[in-house]
């Protein structure tokens, strides 16, 4: 807690005046982090009529925000496995992302441009290719990132359906 109020800027006791634990600080950022790209997810496709370019922009605000934002993906990343408290919570929060994804992907289903088979695999699966996104990312530093958002737009719409 010192190093984080210190971070902060803020005195020790302001931070445990609004969180309890270090834990409490954990869940609030990954909370208040996947709000606000939901929230970006919405806006940006809110103007668009057609399902897949919903997805399209879907995948293209997740990738912008996992670029700009990395650290916070790699501790998402990292905690997502076991079976300790933060590692729940977090999958639960996770999971009201997983639903926002699902609602495009059965909207694409419903307009007949996807295949409509384990929709909850592909929402999945969605997310798990931007995740690996990340990761090659993090590793070819010297490709330009909106390449990759590109060709990761083009491979998820394959690899879902997309007729």
């Amino acid at each position: 807690m010192d190093e984080i109020a210190e971070t902060a800027g803020v005195a020790k006791g302001t931070l445990y005046y609004h969180f309890k634990s270090k834990e409490d600080i954990f869940k609030f950022i990954i909370d208040e982090g996947l709000k606000m790209m939901e929230e970006e997810i919405v806006d940006k496709t809110k103007h668009l009529e057609n399902p897949i370019e919903k997805l399209r922009m879907v995948c293209k605000v997740q990738l912008d925000l996992v670029i700009k934002y990395i650290e916070f993906f790699k501790t998402i990343l990292s905690q997502m496995w076991g079976d300790e408290e933060r590692q729940n919570q977090l999958r639960e929060i996770l999971s009201r992302y997983f639903n926002l994804i699902e609602g495009y992907i059965q909207e694409a289903v419903d307009a007949g441009l996807i295949d409509g088979t384990d929709i909850k695999v592909k929402v999945y699966n969605f997310f798990g290719v931007m995740s690996s996104t990340v990761v090659y990312s993090l590793i070819h530093k010297d490709k330009n990132a909106n390449d990759i958002i590109d060709e990761t737009i083009e491979f998820i719409m394959r690899g879902i359906g997309k007729k």
